[in-house]
This record gives structure tokens, C-alpha cells and sequence, in this order.
């Protein structure tokens, strides 16, 4: 897999608000979808035993109405249960940095209600897509 995983999205009209551009809680919904993506390609599976359990967003621009978005999603840190998912979405023409996000995701046990190990596939592949500087601001 090539670094980063890319996913791009293509803003809706009605995923705007009334000062006309993207909405703060529309992001969540687009960096699920990246989320979703990345986890399906990289661990090669349509349902996968995880909750999130933290996300960060840093908003550094406005996005609009039609605007083509691209989220690039890496790996920056593999816990013992847990692993750490950075986003930046750029616009897709300019390459400017709209958002940077930080996810932290649990591999879950729904039966149990608790967290579990990640499995050793799962780390391997894991760490295949972590870059050598995970931080997406540099």
C-alpha cells in the first residue's frame, strides 16, 4: 500500500451551514468514511472489531459548496490494544491544508465490553503504512 491512504470526498450542498461553508460536524462524517476506507484496504476486512475512542480536529481553512477534498490517513502510533490514526484533508486543487485530525481506535470486544489485544496481522499491517514521521503537520 502506498503512503498515505487516500480517500477523496466531493462537499454537498447540504453539508454546508448558513456562513456557506462546510460545517465543523460534517468533518466527522468525512473522516469516518477515510476511516472506513483505510481499515477495509489495509486490513483487508469489511468488519472490523473497533471503537473510537478519542478524536482531535484542527481546523486551518474553510472548505465549500463543490469543493473536491482530499484526506490523506496514516498510522502514527500501535499500542498494546489501541492505535493512533492522523487525517489531513487538503483541497484537492491546491494542496491546502483544510483540517488535521488525530483518532485514537480500540480493538473491542462487544461480548465482553472491553478491549483486546491487536492481533499480530494486524500489527504487521499496521505498521506497513506508519510513515517515519507520522506527524502530518511536518
Amino acid at each position: 500500500m502506498l503512503l498515505p491512504h487516500i480517500t477523496k470526498v466531493r462537499v454537498r450542498f447540504g453539508e454546508t451551514d448558513m456562513a456557506g461553508h462546510v460545517n465543523n460536524a460534517v468533518y466527522l462524517s468525512y473522516l469516518e468514511e477515510a476511516r472506513i476506507n483505510f481499515l477495509r484496504d489495509t486490513l483487508e476486512m469489511e468488519d472490523t472489531p473497533l471503537i473510537l475512542a478519542s478524536i482531535k480536529l484542527d481546523f486551518l481553512r474553510q472548505a465549500f459548496f463543490r469543493e473536491v477534498l482530499r484526506i490523506e490517513t496514516m498510522v502514527s502510533r500501535l499500542g498494546t490494544s489501541s492505535f493512533d490514526v492522523v487525517h489531513t484533508i487538503y483541497r484537492d486543487t491546491s494542496d491546502e491544508p483544510v483540517l488535521t485530525a488525530q483518532s485514537v481506535l480500540v480493538r473491542f470486544n462487544y461480548d465482553t465490553q472491553s478491549s483486546e489485544p491487536l492481533p499480530d496481522l494486524w500489527r504487521q499491517r499496521l505498521s506497513a503504512v506508519m510513515p517515519a514521521n507520522p506527524d502530518p503537520r511536518k
